[in-house]
């Protein structure tokens, strides 16, 4: 082998070694494009997820204070306004009530601890007046799947923590100052997906604050 041929085996050598550590940094190069790929999905995926739970979330806090609203504008006039639903739960505008025993309705168990959404013609609860669906222009991305529910229960009578029962004015009448109706509002929402069901409730209290009638705000 003479200096010649000795040259050219060792030019194919190191272009057979360039070609070879090219691959390996394609390969390598590939592996990081599909792992940041992978990477990115996963977050946008999270982000979708979380934005889907908080839609759904807001959904059931905007129904609270629907139903809050509701009961505010009622007059109360001394007594509790709203007859108690039947357990059918035909009619929207009534309470549940416990039973004798203190037991909840079927109806209301099920809606206050159900991990799924229910069918709206049988939950026995009404819709939130504000409609949340199909949504458009700016508010598009804040449409929920469907329209939340609430479900009130009235809880009975009771007094402020300091009193022991109804007091006696300079007149010889009972006073009736302090006197609530206390009541607990359960609102289910959907995201903006049906994948999330959210469940909020909170507890509304109409006081007598004057002796002549409960809520400021009812008529």
């Amino acid at each position: 082998m003479n200096a010649s041929t000795l040259r050219n085996h060792r030019r194919h050598s190191q272009r057979g070694a360039v070609l070879f550590l090219a691959m390996i940094f394609l390969v390598l190069l590939a592996v990081l494009a599909v792992t940041a790929s992978s990477t990115s999905i996963m977050q946008e995926r999270m982000t979708g997820g979380l934005r889907n739970r908080q839609l759904g979330l807001m959904g059931a806090e905007s129904t609270l204070r629907g139903g809050e609203g509701f009961l505010w504008n009622l007059a109360f006039d001394f007594r509790q306004p709203l007859p108690p639903c039947l357990p059918s739960g035909t009619s929207s505008d009534c309470v549940y009530m416990p039973g004798s025993d203190g037991v909840l309705m079927t109806k209301v168990q099920t809606f206050r601890t159900s991990h799924d959404w229910l069918d709206p013609g049988t939950d026995g609860a009404r819709p939130y007046d504000q409609g949340l669906t199909a949504l458009t222009g700016g508010a598009i991305t804040a449409s929920l799947s469907a329209q939340p529910r609430y479900m009130i229960e009235y809880l009975g009578v009771g007094t402020q923590p300091f009193r022991t029962g109804g007091a006696k004015n300079p007149q010889g009448t009972t006073s009736r100052v302090g006197e609530h109706h206390v009541y607990r509002i359960t609102a289910r929402s959907q995201g903006g997906t049906d994948g999330v069901v959210r469940v909020t409730e909170s507890y509304y209290s109409a006081m007598n604050l004057t002796n002549t009638n409960f809520n400021p705000g009812s008529p």
